[in-house]
């Protein structure tokens, strides 16, 4: 665990420790606290008198984006995202109580939104935790637009191979891909979506010890979540799109196929009927010692046979 206990007084800024939090509660506080333990949660609900169903919703690892009241604080969780070269996007859950003058951060692992804000605020670019809260929410859904961005070549480097692959082989590894692009989409909307309503509470107002100038900052990144939620809602029917032409194009593709088959066999079929007739056993209909009759019926397979290939390769079967 790492807990780091940051304090701006006037315009320097301090690392105290984190048992102090509770006498430096007048001075504007964060406590960012790294891959926390139970022990850790006790240390700060105890010294900030926090309610016991924000510290258990906090412990939760796959908590849904959300903003509780409680009567002297607020539970905000959100999610940053990162992505690996390996087209794998990753979320990490951030969790923050929000006090008035102190902002405590919960997260496992590094948090890139917090680093970045860390250096404005030890630079004095933010003056409140209010503010804080806000840079960290921002940059958060900053790198949202980098991965629906990364969505969108994806879609597009899909749709042309799709279009571009004359011989089919690839279009079950595409239509693979797809489904995964839809799923990793899919799974960043669940995300998204009830972020606007986190958002949506903070720029209205409701946070009684939050005041007006700070909460249009949260409206611009209100606007910036409906933004990614549409960019997002666009891919997802462009991907639903691709991946139609994709079951389509194997759908022709097989019609080809099917029809080459057909042609074939119905070639095949005249040359089995005559094959089936001559080759009964009855001798007194037909002489079947004689040699014209041999090789006229091989003449009648060979032309009938050429006659129908010439037929379906007028109508494009072969």
């Amino acid at each position: 665990m790492t807990a780091r206990l940051l304090v701006r007084s006037g315009e320097t800024v301090s690392e105290r420790p984190a048992s102090e939090l509770s006498e430096l509660r007048d001075h504007q506080c964060w406590l960012d606290i790294s891959d926390p333990e139970d022990e850790d949660f006790a240390l700060v609900a105890h010294e900030l008198g926090l309610h016991p169903l924000a510290v258990e919703d906090a412990k939760q690892v796959h908590e849904r984006p959300k903003i509780d009241e409680y009567p002297d604080h607020y539970f905000v969780v959100f999610y940053a995202v990162d992505k690996e070269k390996t087209d794998v996007v990753h979320l990490h859950k951030l969790a923050a109580f929000f006090l008035r003058n102190v902002l405590v951060t919960v997260h496992h692992g590094d948090c890139r939104p917090r680093r970045e804000v860390e250096k404005r605020w030890r630079e004095g670019h933010i003056a409140t935790v209010g503010l804080l809260l806000h840079g960290l929410l921002d940059h958060a859904v900053d790198e949202y637009f980098d991965v629906v961005d990364d969505f969108g070549d994806r879609v597009d480097a899909l749709e042309r191979l799709i279009v571009e692959d004359r011989s089919g082989r690839g279009l079950q590894d595409s239509l693979t891909k797809l489904f995964a692009l839809k799923r990793d989409l899919l799974r960043l909307r669940k995300v998204v979506a009830p972020e606007r309503d986190v958002l949506s509470v903070l720029s209205r107002g409701d946070l009684g010890f939050l005041p007006p100038e700070e909460r249009v900052y949260f409206q611009d990144v209100y606007d910036h979540v409906l933004r990614v939620t549409d960019e997002i809602d666009t891919f997802r029917d462009l991907v639903s799109s691709v991946v139609d032409a994709d079951l389509a194009a194997i759908s022709n593709r097989l019609n080809e196929v099917m029809k080459v088959l057909t042609s074939l066999a119905t070639i095949l079929l005249v040359m089995t009927v005559v094959t089936g007739f001559f080759g009964q056993n009855f001798t007194t209909i037909i002489p079947y010692e004689s040699i014209v009759l041999f090789w006229g019926s091989i003449a009648f397979m060979v032309v009938s046979g050429l006659l129908l290939a010439v037929y379906f390769r007028r109508k494009g079967w072969l």
